[in-house]
Parts: structure tokens; C-alpha cells; sequence
């Protein structure tokens, strides 16, 4: 049987608004020091249990938030990947964005986290009074449609993984331009002049993908260089390679530089002897592709947990915001020294 609030009040000696105000733990609600550890010892010792759903029904608030994973890990499109296969590295980045959530649910005492299926789900689903808030990890190959309908929703919202929101709209995205930068730049420091691009980039349509392209295209044009158009094919960048007229490459995700590799080897060059690389995300086993592929570190489980953080601070009555996080390159054995 269900221990009631009047219960632990008669075990207690106090009044059941006592008992009320001790076990919600607000400040607001100060209790004589000696009589909250009276009421929580003796709540403990009968097994009482908050009710929750009376709770919200006062309070019209449940703690919740919700979670919709529009699209999490890569999005590149097949056609370039040389048949290296992205499950797996779509596996990890959900872990990654989970692992950030639910860490950030636990360090800010978020009580639960609702996650919601991908696709195409009613925007009433979200305003049923279940969460208070959500966050949406948006997916880049089908635009943001969700976000557009829920706008003018009553209902704060957080978007994970892109930097166009409408208003009223938080969003938290990673640096994919300065990083791109600082990977094109790691390149040109190592002495290289001709440096590649491979991936879709602007091209794809894809925001991430469009923004790292730029950050190669500012890099080289700060250095007094001209870019190149996109490379998106295997055979294309071998042949470049051969003519000397590359040296180096950027692909624009660690699966495009993975097919770099292959493509590569496929032809009797090496990586970095005849071809210094650099890839963009560090996924899970970035350091076993081409014997340690240098890499920007893409902080997704970090997006994750400040979305979390942003949230709530629009449920606190802060304005939404836009955050970009920080990159930062892992140097590993993929690259050296032109003429080296």
C-alpha cells in the first residue's frame, strides 16, 4: 500500500505542509534544520514515495524533457564513401549525443528525459504536457521542418546540430567552419601548397559539409592560395595525385578520409608518403585508419549536454541563444612535412 504525505506527518510529529515543504527541497520553503532531518528519516523509514503526477498537476510543470532524434552520426552521402559503410560510425555518434544527454540530464537533476522517434510525429505529440522543454537533434539531409512547425509553439526547444533556427529557437551546433580551418591549416604549416578537397561540401547541400568546405576555402585564401573545386571521386584524386598536382588532403568526414585511403592504397600510394590526410569528426576507431588518421575532434557528446544546459536556462526565463562549441585538431601519424 501507498505511504500518504499524513502518514509520515502523524510518524513525524509535524503537519503534512511540513512534510510538503521538507521533501520538495526548495529553498523557498525553509524548515527548522532538526525537523527536515526528523521528516526524511522518518519518510525513509516508511518507504513514502513522492506522488509525482499530483505533483505536476499543481505545478503544471513534470521536470521532463523531451528528446527527438531527427538524425544522429554521418549523413554523408554513400556515393563518396568508396564503399566504406557508416553504420557503425552512425552507432557511435548516437552513443555519443545519449551519452550526453543523459550525463547532463544527471548533473542537472533533470528527473527524465522522454525520447521521441524521428520522422514525421504530430506536433501535438510535444504538447501534451509530458516535457517541459525540447530538444531536437536535427537531421541536415531533410531540412528542418520540425523546427519550422514548432516556431510558435508554446514550448521551448533547443536544436542540436545545425545553426539556421527560426525564432524564438535555441541552437548549439559545433565550430565545422573553424575547424575545417584549423585542419587546412595544419597542412599548409607542414609546408603543403596543394591541398585537396574531398566531399560534397557546398555542393552536397548539407549545412555541416557547406561549412567545412568554407573553413578550407578561408584557410587557403588567408594564405594567399587558391582553393580547389571539391574532389568527389576516388579514381579523380588518384590521377591528381599522380600529375603532382596535390599533395595533401582535407576530406570533409573521417569516412571520406577513410576512402581517401582506400583509394590510395588501391593504387600503390601511401599515406602520408605520397599523401599527407586529414579528416573531421574523430570518430571511434579513427586511430586505426590509415595507421592514425590526424583528425578535428567533433564534440557531439559536449553539443549533447549543453543543449541539455540551454534548455533548461529558457525554462529559467532565459532568452533562446545560439552556441557554437570549440574544435580541436588530434595530430596523429596521417600527415608529415612536404618534401619529407
Amino acid at each position: 500500500m501507498r505511504i500518504k504525505i499524513k502518514e509520515v506527518a502523524l510518524a513525524a510529529g509535524v503537519s503534512s505542509a511540513t512534510v510538503s515543504k521538507v521533501l520538495s527541497g526548495r529553498a523557498e520553503y525553509p524548515v527548522n534544520a532538526e525537523t527536515a532531518i526528523r521528516v526524511r528519516q522518518v519518510a525513509l523509514e516508511l518507504g513514502y514515495v513522492p506522488d509525482v503526477a499530483a505533483r505536476n498537476l499543481r505545478t503544471r510543470e513534470t521536470g521532463q524533457l523531451g528528446v527527438v532524434l531527427e538524425a544522429v552520426g554521418a549523413s554523408e552521402p554513400d556515393s563518396l564513401l568508396d564503399g566504406v559503410s557508416a553504420g557503425a560510425v552512425r552507432r557511435t555518434f548516437d552513443g555519443a549525443i545519449l551519452a550526453g544527454l543523459s550525463g547532463a540530464a544527471r548533473d542537472l537533476k533533470v528527473p527524465a528525459l522522454v525520447i521521441y522517434p524521428g520522422g514525421d510525429v504530430p506536433i501535438h505529440t510535444f504538447l501534451d504536457g509530458r516535457v517541459d522543454g525540447l530538444l531536437v537533434s536535427c537531421d541536415p539531409l531533410r531540412g528542418h521542418g520540425l523546427l519550422d512547425a514548432l516556431h510558435a509553439a508554446p514550448l521551448p526547444v533547443v536544436a542540436l546540430w545545425t545553426q539556421r533556427v527560426p525564432p524564438n529557437i535555441g541552437a548549439v551546433d559545433v565550430d565545422h567552419q573553424a575547424g575545417a580551418a584549423q585542419a587546412t591549416r595544419h597542412l599548409l604549416e607542414l609546408g603543403h601548397r596543394d591541398v585537396a578537397f574531398y566531399g560534397g561540401g557546398t555542393a552536397s547541400g548539407v549545412e555541416h559539409f557547406h561549412r567545412r568546405e568554407e573553413g578550407y576555402r578561408q584557410a587557403l585564401h588567408s594564405a594567399g592560395l587558391p582553393p580547389r573545386p571539391a574532389l568527389h571521386d576516388g579514381t579523380q584524386l588518384v590521377e591528381a595525385v599522380r600529375r603532382g598536382d596535390i599533395s595533401a588532403v582535407f576530406a570533409e568526414t573521417d569516412l571520406g578520409a577513410a576512402a581517401v585511403f582506400h583509394a590510395l592504397h588501391a593504387a600503390g600510394l601511401s599515406v602520408p608518403g605520397d599523401v599527407s590526410l586529414v579528416g573531421f569528426d574523430d570518430i571511434l576507431g579513427a586511430e586505426y585508419i590509415a595507421g592514425g588518421l590526424t583528425t578535428v575532434y567533433h564534440p557531439a557528446a559536449e553539443m549533447a549536454a549543453e543543449g541539455v544546459a540551454a534548455l533548461l536556462g529558457q525554462l529559467a526565463g532565459d532568452p533562446a541563444c545560439q552556441l557554437l562549441l570549440p574544435t580541436h585538431l588530434t595530430v596523429r601519424h596521417s600527415t608529415r612535412r612536404y618534401g619529407s
